[in-house]
């Protein structure tokens, strides 16, 4: 019975299915190295193609070239002005009245000496227009005369109305309450009154200040050439309307010896079908730039009424609104 009893304790046939048995620690081990091990054989492929990735993409990334623009602080610029003042007063090669309006850039030129500097500048005689170039040395000495070509210059002042703006829904009708605000806005910015101009801006910023420009002149009307539905704001899309919009405004005046002046604007408006409210203002094609009250004056308002140009009145802070 000693030998059954030994053999049944031995034989896995008559072990008991209710007792676990211990895991081998050897077998363990082997488990765990080779998770271990698969683990990080994943971890270096992934790093090895983020590698060549990383490399494939700086190697075809385009090296930017350098711009060619044209330098507004070049070599010898104040020579060329020189230069070019005096050529005109010698002799007077492009009229008795030409004069220099602008220096228009320059250009860096290679020559066989080292390099030499090009400068443009425009030059008006009162009925012409003449693009002058002439080329300069570093320490300023011209390498020849200057050279002149005539400049085409529109000889008309209409405008073209068939220009509109970008970031427009439709065109918008214009209404008599929008005709009736732009002749009153337009009487106060070209006069001196500024409490009156910001009476009719209804700036929701009390402290807010707005400089009229006191034009010479009589004021004789203003018109709205154009209206447009801006896509901004409450946009209407079943209508194709918008509660805000753009609006091109010509201001007609008297100036000297009687002559007709007219000054163009364009003007951020609210509510063009309901009472509307000019938000901002500034020159034709600025529409979709324009930012509600940013005509904002935050300095000392200008005397415009004495023409003296002297700051008077408070200064204010810049306002947040």
């Amino acid at each position: 019975m000693a030998w059954w009893r030994k053999h049944k304790d031995d034989d896995e046939w008559f072990a008991d299915p209710t007792k676990q048995r211990e895991p081998d620690p050897d077998v363990q081990l082997v488990k765990l190295q080779a998770s271990r091990t698969r683990w990080w054989r994943l971890v270096t492929w992934v790093t090895l193609l983020l590698a060549v990735y990383a490399a494939f993409t700086v190697s075809n990334t385009p090296t930017p070239a350098t711009p060619k623009g044209v330098s507004l602080n070049e070599t010898g610029k104040q020579a060329a002005y020189s230069i070019t003042e005096q050529w005109l007063a010698t002799g007077h090669p492009l009229g008795a009245q030409a004069r220099v309006v602008s220096w228009d850039g320059a250009t860096r030129t290679p020559t066989s000496g080292g390099a030499v500097y090009r400068h443009v500048l425009t030059v008006a005689n009162g009925a012409r227009w003449w693009r002058v170039a002439v080329a300069v040395n570093r320490d300023g000495t011209p390498i020849g005369y200057p050279n002149a070509s005539p400049v085409a210059v529109p000889d008309t002042l209409t405008p073209d109305g068939t220009v509109g703006w970008s970031g427009t829904i439709k065109d918008a009708q214009g209404s008599d309450a929008l005709s009736t605000l732009v002749t009153q806005w337009a009487q106060a910015l070209t006069g001196s009154d500024a409490d009156r101009l910001k009476v009719i801006m209804a700036d929701p910023d009390p402290a807010s200040v707005y400089q009229p420009l006191g034009l010479a002149g009589q004021f004789q009307s203003a018109t709205v050439d154009r209206v447009a539905y801006a896509d901004m704001g409450k946009v209407d899309k079943e209508n194709q309307t918008s509660d805000r919009a753009f609006a091109r405004v010509t201001i007609s005046m008297t100036g000297r010896d009687n002559q007709p002046v007219q000054y163009g604007f364009d003007l951020l408006l609210a509510d063009p079908d309901g009472t509307p409210r000019i938000l901002a203002w500034g020159a034709p094609g600025d529409a979709p730039g324009l930012r509600e009250y940013m005509n904002r004056w935050h300095g000392n308002l200008l005397d415009t009424a004495s023409g003296t140009g002297q700051g008077s009145g408070p200064s204010p802070a810049p306002s947040t609104n």
